[in-house]
């Protein structure tokens, strides 16, 4: 009997085995969820003194990617940009002329994530646009596809107590969308220096609105914002921006 109760529990625990193989792989190989083929309208958001860029973005299925900036009021004509590839559900292109590698989590909701140059550090979401896009050679017609989100409130976050006791600094950015009643909604977080920030930003965008516009015009308009939490090393005041 005890010969067969342990062959029994081996035959339990390889079973458990090929189970748990198969989902661990699945863990450490994450399937993607979004299908970045389309035309997509973007802010790509960098340091605060730099400001925002909208641009639109022409992910083609045979692995090309385009990009064309708003630019005093008028959108450019179609920039090629380096290729895409998708490797464990992130999404990579190079945009050579900024210097800009950009980045894609694709098991998100929406795409977006981060660009990197070798000494910068930014954030890109988007929506998706709802035209069918010029040739290379020629300028996206649509200028309404980018209005501006301006803001009527912006919260700023409060400085974590728990931090300040730390003497703890740090910064973050996220990304989000806005309603046509301007409130932020769907927010992630793509950067952040310590978890401990995690929650005043997500509590200041809660607080944050934008100017509202007509709901029959994009009903979601992507927005990022940067944070920084900084410690005056003379006086100790604690601010946050």
């Amino acid at each position: 009997m005890s010969t067969l109760r342990r062959a029994l529990a081996a035959a339990l625990c390889l079973a458990a085995a090929c189970v748990a193989g198969p989902a661990a792989a699945r863990k450490n190989h994450p399937i993607p969820t979004l299908d970045p083929v389309g035309t997509w309208r973007c802010v790509v958001y960098g340091h605060p003194a730099f400001g925002d860029e909208r641009v639109l973005l022409d992910v083609n299925r045979g692995g090309s990617v385009r990009i064309a900036h708003l630019e005093n009021g008028e959108i450019s004509a179609w920039f090629p940009l380096r290729g895409w590839e998708i490797d464990n559900a992130q999404l990579t292109f190079t945009d050579s002329r900024a210097g800009r590698s950009y980045e894609a989590d694709l098991t998100r909701a929406t795409l977006g994530g981060v660009w990197r140059t070798p000494t910068l550090l930014g954030g890109w979401w988007c929506s998706p646009a709802t035209f069918v896009p010029a040739p290379i050679a020629e300028n996206p017609k649509d200028e309404k596809l980018m209005p501006p989100l301006l803001p009527t409130l912006t919260a700023t976050p409060v400085y974590p107590l728990s931090a300040i006791r730390a003497a703890k600094q740090g910064r973050g950015v996220s990304c989000f969308f806005v309603d046509a009643d301007g409130n932020v909604v769907q927010p992630e977080i793509i950067e952040l220096s310590d978890e401990i920030f995690r929650a005043p930003i997500l509590y200041a965008l809660a607080r944050s609105r934008y100017q509202r516009w007509p709901a029959d015009e994009h009903l979601l308009r992507p927005g990022c914002r940067s944070f920084i939490f900084r410690l005056d090393p003379l006086t100790g005041d604690a601010s946050s921006e």
